[in-house]
């Protein structure tokens, strides 16, 4: 079964499942979650824990012993893996036979990184997922990062008003560590509640994290007034203009043989195979497909030869500049107000 981090507590005190799978892009969620799931494990007498780091070198004589072993000082082990981004099948092979050596007292607490849509289907997945319980804990989306951070704000005893809440979220957004430590460092200065935008532009400090991935997600939504406030954070944090122009090229030329493909009246299911699109982004390079037919497409790849000889030159104010056009261009279907110059 698949529960979220906020349910994790309200479902341990329920009682523990056999195994734990524990997978996601953000790291406080992660550790929180692999900590509720330790402290509750003591408290039912699991006292022993074996923690493994699959990579290569691991003796895997070392896990099977500790799996089968019974300690002297205590009859409930926990056994931690924490698995690399890739599953091959001999990986695979491993965690199933260790996940048939489970019972009452052995508990299996498996953690990654974010899952692929085709992982979360592979077999050994979807067998351990049935016997136990799946936490993502990837960074909340959006829409639901305000409810993420009033209830932070709870958890600490503290109250925000909405547009407080919201000031948080632009403030933090991608860095949910830093904004737990913020808000925990708020509880020893004993705030006026509730806590306003006024205060907290006095008190706090910006730490915004964002990744080029998160630009190009935005931008495949049309949200490009988030996207403007992600590329000024991207830019204060030394990212190297060429390295978004890369991730837009890439993102751009799959955009243009998907719309040449639906011009073609070809269904798209066939080329997000072939081009390996996960089915989790399916939906977002549809949206963007409907807002952007493909003359748009082609004048933001005009743009895109202007900002790549900018690059060439080393004019790196002009090529923010140009990155800062291209994110407008993923607006809507009408055309930049300013075409780039043709290149000599």
């Amino acid at each position: 079964m698949r529960i979220f981090p906020e349910q994790l507590d309200d479902h341990l005190r329920a009682g523990l499942r056999p195994c734990y799978l524990v997978f996601g892009d953000e790291p406080l969620l992660k550790l929180e979650a692999i900590d509720a799931i330790r402290r509750v494990a003591r408290e039912r007498g699991f006292d022993e824990r074996h923690s493994f780091t699959v990579e290569q070198g691991l003796d895997w004589n070392q896990v099977y012993d500790a799996c089968q072993a019974l300690s002297l000082f205590s009859s409930r082990q926990v056994i931690e893996l924490e698995l690399p981004a890739k599953v091959d099948k001999d990986l695979a092979g491993r965690i199933t036979e260790i996940s048939q050596q489970l019972h009452p007292d052995l508990l299996l607490v498996l953690s990654g990184t974010r899952l692929t849509s085709a992982q979360t289907k592979a077999v050994w997945f979807s067998k351990l997922e049935k016997q136990g319980t799946w936490v993502p804990t990837n960074h909340p989306e959006p829409r639901f990062f305000p409810r993420w951070m009033a209830a932070r704000f709870q958890r600490f005893g503290l109250k925000a008003q909405p547009d407080a809440v919201n000031f948080m979220c632009h403030s933090y957004e991608g860095n949910l560590l830093a904004a737990s430590q913020e808000i925990e460092k708020l509880t020893l200065l004993s705030p006026p509640q509730p806590i306003t935008v006024a205060y907290l532009q006095e008190t706090i400090t910006r730490h915004a994290h964002f990744t080029p991935f998160q630009l190009i997600d935005t931008l495949l939504e049309g949200k490009v007034n988030r996207a403007q406030r992600i590329l000024a954070a991207l830019r204060a944090e030394g990212t190297e203009p060429g390295q978004l122009a890369w991730t837009l090229a890439r993102e751009l030329e799959q955009l243009e043989t998907l719309a040449l493909a639906r011009q073609g009246g070809q269904p798209l299911g066939e080329h997000f195979s072939r081009l390996r699109v996960w089915q989790s982004r399916q939906q977002l390079i549809t949206q963007a497909l409907n807002r952007l037919p493909l003359a748009k497409i082609v004048q933001l790849w005009s743009l895109m030869a202007e900002l790549d000889e900018s690059l060439r030159r080393f004019d790196h104010p002009k090529a923010w500049q140009q990155l800062a056009t291209l994110c407008l261009g993923f607006r809507d279907a009408a055309p930049l107000p300013l075409l780039p110059e043709p290149l000599c």
